[in-house]
């Protein structure tokens, strides 16, 4: 199948790309208006992009409630999504009217964040708090996408999915996008963990005989 890519629409050109890089982790922003209305919206264009400084970004499709309020406030809360918050997380993707909060819809309330005025989503057991630090705008013809990046200022871990220095991603079981209303999620069933190979093993042959097993 060869498609070229720059003659579909843009609604195409998304299921494309969206069924194709997955599955998507996906930002769950809170951010605050000037009015005091806490927005909070899913965001499955969404990565890390350095840890030295630390910097998330995610992508926004217009202009809409979260990157008007973070250009103004210059703050926000990723919130990372558990598989129990799947259906309230759906919730708050409903584009209500400017001005009103998609928490009560969704069931969701908030707690006070550590650096940055802007709650987190007292339901996520992972927040990190943000500060603006940069914003691509990425148009072609009428319309236009936002690139948002902020620097990481603090981030809090609910102790239950935390144990040893790491995450625990069995308890966690945090949600990934895939294509169309597709989502999934990481369980202890779906698992699995492969050391990653020095130069110095790889030369004295420690592993080859490994990876030809398995040809």
């Amino acid at each position: 199948m060869d498609i070229d890519i720059l003659s579909l629409d843009s609604d195409d050109r998304y299921r494309l790309i969206s069924n194709i890089i997955v599955p998507r982790p996906i930002a769950w922003v809170t951010s605050l208006g000037t009015d005091g209305t806490i927005n909070a919206a899913p965001f499955s264009f969404f990565n890390v992009m350095a840890t030295t400084p630390p910097v998330l970004g995610f992508n926004v499709g217009g202009w809409k409630d979260t990157v008007r309020n973070i250009t103004e406030t210059k703050e926000f809360v990723v919130n990372m999504v558990p598989e129990t918050q799947a259906e309230a997380m759906n919730v708050t993707a409903i584009e209500f009217p400017p001005g009103e909060s998609e928490l009560p819809h969704a069931g969701l309330t908030t707690v006070a964040s550590k650096k940055v005025r802007v709650p987190g989503i007292a339901q996520s057991p992972i927040h990190i708090e943000c500060r603006f630090r940069d914003m691509i705008r990425i148009a072609e013809g009428d319309e236009e996408n936002f690139w948002v990046m902020g620097n990481v200022v603090h981030v809090v871990i609910d102790d239950a999915v935390w144990e040893n220095g790491r995450i625990r991603y069995d308890v966690l079981k945090p949600l990934g996008r895939i294509g169309g209303s597709w989502y999934t999620h990481v369980g202890e069933d779906t698992l699995f963990s492969m050391k990653r190979i020095s130069l110095q093993e790889w030369n004295e042959g420690k592993l080859t005989q490994v990876l030809a097993n398995k040809r």
